[in-house]
């Protein structure tokens, strides 16, 4: 069973005067400077100038809650006067690692490496022998520029703890990484999931996903099917569906996350299922999107509507149905379930866009049917249109249908 990093940052004497020393030279090196401020002035608590350079201000720079300088001078102090284990919590860990640049303390132990006896003591520290094993997971989105992409999802800490590494692939073969940090609710039979994403420097509110689990254990898992919520890589706010595949190693992982290929059973799932918020804020109703001049045809959508299909030469199929004031759709024709429906106005309002897909006794399994919209202004009027489907019988069939407005 592999081991994970426990939430909060136990730290040998000797390691963490090597962390001191390490936080000291980074702050000398980034406001180059030859020698250390005073106490107050470097940990920047009471009466130390806001003006001028201190690690309280350097770490908020990169984080998003308030750093207590007075909090980071005792754990110092702590290690002058010799105790022997010094223990962060939970987010000054983390800062103090994005601040040096580690992506966790293993790669801060590596680095500056100690004798065996000391280097094992601040492992049994760190990590935490009972904990669950690191799950790894390819995530699958339909994501920026109408690509299907792929990124790296590690789940830990008991299903806990999550990081996003999307990887998007460049036209020199090379690839690119956005991250995302997050924590990990499980309630009731969902999985509430809640980034943050490193942006300009800073760790920001990046976004929220949703997953169905059950009731399953988390390491029973082979996929996970939820949605997210969440900005692209162009700030774009958006949101659709998502689908993490496990992964048996994190070699597994990093290498099927950089290969282009998108199983079919994975692409047949997720490919266009995108929703991109535009960034905008609209002043009038007309504004909202490029369909907005179109409402007034849309508007006029509602009613009853009969529509005969000519099958072939001597075959006709009715079919009945209503559009209430709230837009949605019910079928009049009895027998017949409307299994899946969809309607909108194309090119620049000019035209009714029908699809079903239909359950019941009816000669149709699903059509497509298109009319003019000058129809919808003169409701007594029977109007022709075109249709393509798939009848009952799993025949392709295409024709002339002729709609009517009836009471």
């Amino acid at each position: 069973m592999k081991q994970i990093e426990v939430e909060s940052l136990p730290v040998t004497l000797n390691y963490f005067m090597l962390l001191i020393k390490e936080i000291q030279t980074k702050f000398l090196t980034n406001h180059q400077l030859k020698e250390l401020p005073k106490a107050l002035q470097l940990y920047g608590y009471d009466n130390y100038d806001e003006t001028k350079p201190s690690l309280k201000t350097d770490l908020e720079a990169i984080g998003t809650e308030f750093i207590n300088g007075k909090y980071l001078y005792d754990k110092t102090r702590q290690a002058y006067k010799g105790r022997p284990i010094i223990k962060l919590n939970k987010y000054y860990k983390s800062i103090i690692l994005l601040y040096l640049g580690y992506e966790n303390f293993k790669e801060f132990i590596n680095k500056n490496l100690l004798t065996d006896k000391e280097t094992e003591e601040q492992n049994s520290l760190l990590y935490n022998e009972k904990s669950n094993r690191i799950f790894y997971y390819l995530s699958y989105y339909y994501g920026e520029d109408n690509k299907l992409l792929k990124g790296q999802t590690v789940i830990s800490e008991n299903f806990k703890k999550i990081k996003h590494t999307y990887v998007y692939p460049q036209d020199d073969g090379s690839f690119k990484a956005h991250r995302s940090f997050g924590n990990i609710i499980r309630r009731e039979d969902t999985l509430h999931i809640s980034t943050k994403t490193l942006l300009d420097g800073k760790l920001v509110e990046g976004g929220s996903e949703i997953y169905y689990i059950g009731h399953n254990e988390p390491a029973n898992t082979q996929f996970l099917i939820g949605t997210y919520c969440t900005f692209d890589i162009y700030t774009q706010t958006v949101a659709g569906k998502s689908i993490f595949e496990r992964c048996d190693s994190k070699e597994e992982m990093e290498t099927k996350s950089k290969d282009s290929s998108i199983p079919a059973y994975i692409a047949q799932e997720i490919r266009k299922s995108r929703i991109i918020n535009p960034s905008i804020v609209p002043k009038h109703l007309m504004e909202i999107s490029n369909k907005s001049p179109y409402a007034s045809i849309y508007n006029l959508i509602p009613g009853k509507y009969q529509l005969t299909f000519e099958l072939n030469e001597t075959t006709t199929e009715t079919l009945k149905f209503s559009i209430l004031d709230n837009f949605q759709i019910k079928p009049l024709t009895s027998n017949v379930h409307f299994e899946n429906d969809d309607f909108q106005l194309i090119n620049k309002g000019s035209i009714l866009h029908f699809n079903f897909k239909l359950v019941g006794i009816i000669a149709l399994d699903s059509v497509d049917i298109y009319i003019k919209t000058y129809f919808l202004k003169e409701k007594s009027d029977t109007l022709n249109g075109v249709f393509s489907g798939i009848d009952s019988e799993n025949r392709l069939v295409n024709g002339n249908v002729f709609i009517a407005h009836i009471k």
